[in-house]
């Protein structure tokens, strides 16, 4: 699997917590209830808005823009993450990978990319609708916030 970048799991974070709660929710309640810096909070809001999955709220803080079984993982990742390069010859990305026409992998890198993909296609916000808001970030796992 890909590596999860630092903005992902602070948007996977605040849609989460906007779901759960169902109401409005400000960048401060993003703060308490996952331990992020009001810093990487900030810079990824604003990703979310441009990429239709939250609106701002009539009242202060910010909703879902739809039902959370109509955000997926991948729109998620498109929304915060930007395209990133391979580091090792293709990383597994076999659309990158300059040498895929001889590579021995190639057959096994085109499967494993494809099942990834669908698997993000797949994957909804609303399956994370069961798990408890104050569990342990992913970036900082000594944070536990209070479960709101």
């Amino acid at each position: 699997m890909r590596e999860l970048t630092a903005s992902a799991i602070v948007a996977l974070h605040a849609l989460h917590l906007m779901m759960q709660r169902n109401m409005a929710v400000t960048l401060e309640d993003i703060q308490e209830s996952s331990g992020f810096p009001r810093e990487l909070i900030r810079g990824v809001l604003p990703e979310l808005l441009r990429g239709g999955l939250i609106q701002r709220s009539s009242r202060r803080g910010y909703v879902l823009s739809r039902a959370p079984g109509e955000i997926s993982l991948q729109q998620i990742l498109q929304a915060v993450e930007e395209s990133r390069a391979p580091t090792a010859p293709c990383d597994g990305d076999f659309e990158k990978c300059d040498s895929r026409a001889s590579c021995l992998l190639a057959p096994l890198c085109r499967e494993a990319d494809r099942e990834f993909v669908r698997t993000l296609r797949s994957f909804t916000l609303a399956e994370l609708r069961h798990q408890p808001p104050g569990v342990p970030n992913c970036l900082d796992p000594r944070f536990r916030a209070e479960a709101t």
